[in-house]
């Protein structure tokens, strides 16, 4: 069972190992989803080096589409990231498969729409050797694709949901020609709307309409796992340091407490200077999405921004100072936020004495007013300052003899290194503190290694005096040797290009199959799929096309579903509803056959 974090840079990616990331995924200098979060490809080879001495591994972000003169700059990219040993990349550009590359893994991103059982199906016979899902995917039909297919599957399990179809959202490109699928989405469903129905009444004004909570799914990993889930993933490439340390230790422990197997793909052991709350880092608030069709909210109507942990009730209110009934500890400089007025606001504590906060607050409180805290600042000092470390286990046995001794250090995962050390004997005075001074000098391995165990063999009564100097020589010979030895052993391993004779279960595909350039054009063509209109970035009429496709339905979160509801008002059964904001007027259908809403350019 993986589990996989994000990293926004080499800082990031370290330390979501040392948290237990048994995998992580970064962007490289071009071509990923997140232009915001590119590396150089010397960072990413570092990246690489760190992680393979856990046996934990590095996923590349290569998950844009692709124009024609870009053609060759990635596949320059991918042989030079296949040069410094990563693992694996992440595509969405399917005309890849067309080029010269290398034997590296490949993986299918969410980018590419997997969520219908034939597409997935096709990439499998394809030969991927991971798809993605979607997130809107149930528990229920991901149990259904992992009996049918044979390549690993990858699940979301928290972070920030968009909420259309990945690889299936042009509002971006249409309102800000900032394309999602180039990497540069501007967060178009982020956005304040309005919503009309079709004899123009406003239903609901200026709100977050289209803002999901955050996914977050920790009560059903069990689930996940017995499922046959692969690879648990965690959303966040641009998120910072602490939040990624913060959400990959509560996982890492949530996953290692679930059976007394051990889970980790990877090895080492953690050794954590804080305890994880998945609360006190930017949410806003949780929901499990699709996963088990819960009724519970999935979207924030309030504000995109972090709600962070509930805190209490207001209990007494006065000009500048307030009390708030919690069980929890605040401190000065923590972040405050409320809903007053269907708004977000918040404030900066200045001063707490005795219970009593001292604070600006734009919005007049009252008794009962409920409290978040958005910034914890013991909280996230701790983590900023934490210096959790793994480290991987360590077996050492001496024989000592009398002009010479053998060592041997052997690893968790049996990766062993030998020696054998000359030296002028000396018979210790005291010899049981001479064994337990051996066994002390040994036992300091740095931040790489820790101590399992330490034996010794030696003749009765004849135990040497061996210097500190020789001791500490030799663990760090031996020590580095053994890292040697680690890399070459959980170096990546090469995995031919997906590349079978598969047909494409379609015989046309229009913009929506995203393809921007000559060689996916032939990749279909070569699967018996003409692509009858280029991808949305490439054409120039955009009028009635279709921007978004969401399973998440505006009126279903109302309380409003036609198939749930018989009793519905009269101005929520109307057709067609518009979407409206600065950015124009957009054409909402609610396609009840197939469960999903549509959004249109209009």
């Amino acid at each position: 069972m993986e589990l996989l974090s994000p990293a926004k840079n080499l800082e990031t990616g370290i330390a979501a190992i040392n948290c237990g990331a048994d995998a992580v995924y970064i962007g490289s200098s071009d071509f990923g989803a997140r232009k915001a979060a590119s590396n150089p490809v010397s960072d990413i080879e570092k990246l690489v080096n760190y992680s393979h001495l856990y046996k934990s591994k590095v996923y590349v972000t290569l998950n844009t589409i692709l124009y024609d003169n870009e053609l060759s700059k990635a596949e320059k990219l991918i042989k030079n990231l296949y040069d410094i040993g990563v693992d694996a990349l992440i595509i969405q550009d399917l005309g890849i498969l067309q080029m010269d590359i290398p034997p590296i893994e490949l993986h299918a991103s969410t980018q590419m729409h997997n969520y219908e059982n034939q597409r997935i199906k096709f990439f499998d016979d394809l030969g991927f050797k991971r798809i993605v899902l979607a997130r809107e995917c149930s528990l229920e039909k991901i149990k259904e694709i992992r009996q049918n297919i044979k390549a690993e599957i990858e699940c979301f399990v928290h972070g920030a949901l968009c909420v259309s179809f990945s690889g299936q959202c042009y509002m971006s490109a249409q309102i800000g020609s900032r394309s999602a699928n180039r990497g540069e989405c501007a967060q178009a469903c982020r956005l304040k709307y309005s919503l009309l129905n079709s004899q123009e009444k406003l239903l609901i004004k200026d709100s977050y309409l289209l803002s999901l909570k955050d996914f977050a799914i920790y009560d059903k990993i069990h689930e996940m796992i017995n499922i046959g889930v692969n690879s648990l993933k965690i959303e966040g490439r641009l998120k910072d340091i602490p939040y990624v340390k913060n959400v990959t230790a509560y996982y890492r422990k949530l996953i290692d407490s679930i059976s007394q197997e051990n889970l980790k793909d990877s090895s080492g052991k953690c050794f954590f200077d804080f305890e994880p709350d998945l609360r006190k880092v930017f949410n806003r608030g949780f929901t499990h999405y699709f996963l088990d069709n819960e009724k519970g909210k999935k979207a924030n109507f309030i504000s995109p921004k972090s709600m962070g942990e509930f805190l209490g009730e207001v209990s007494y209110t006065k000009g500048r100072t307030l009390k708030i009934k919690t069980d929890k500890k605040i401190s000065n400089g923590d972040g405050m936020c409320y809903v007053k007025d269907g708004e977000l606001w918040g404030f900066r504590v200045e001063k707490i004495s005795e219970g009593i906060i001292t604070a600006d607050m734009e919005k007049n409180l009252k008794n009962g007013d409920k409290i978040f805290r958005n910034l914890d600042t013991e909280f996230f000092k701790k983590l900023s300052a934490s210096k959790t470390l793994r480290k991987i286990g360590l077996k050492i046995h001496l024989n000592l003899k009398e002009n010479d001794f053998y060592a041997e250090f052997q690893d968790e995962d049996l990766v062993c290194v030998k020696a054998k050390i000359p030296f002028a004997f000396q018979e210790a005075q005291n010899k049981e503190k001479s064994l337990q001074s051996i066994e002390q000098n040994f036992s300091k391995l740095g931040e790489t290694f820790y101590l399992l165990s330490f034996s010794a063999d030696y003749q009765k009564e004849k135990i040497p005096f061996i210097p500190n100097s020789i001791i500490s020589e030799l663990r760090r010979k031996m020590t580095e040797e053994l890292k040697e030895k680690r890399l070459k052993k959980f170096s990546a391993k090469d995995s031919p290009k997906p590349q079978n004779d598969v047909k494409y279960f379609s015989e046309t595909g229009d913009y929506r199959f995203n393809v921007s350039n000559q060689k996916a054009k032939e990749f279909y063509q070569n699967h018996g799929c003409k692509i009858i209109e280029p991808a949305f970035e490439l054409i120039k009429n955009h009028s009635k096309k279709e921007l978004m496709t969401t399973k998440y339905c505006i009126r279903k979160e109302l309380g409003f579903c036609i198939k749930e509801n018989k009793n519905i008002p009269q101005e929520w059964k109307t057709e067609t509803f518009h979407l409206t904001n600065s950015y124009g007027k957009f054409l909402l259908k609610f396609d009840c056959k197939d469960c999903v809403m549509r959004i249109f350019n209009s």
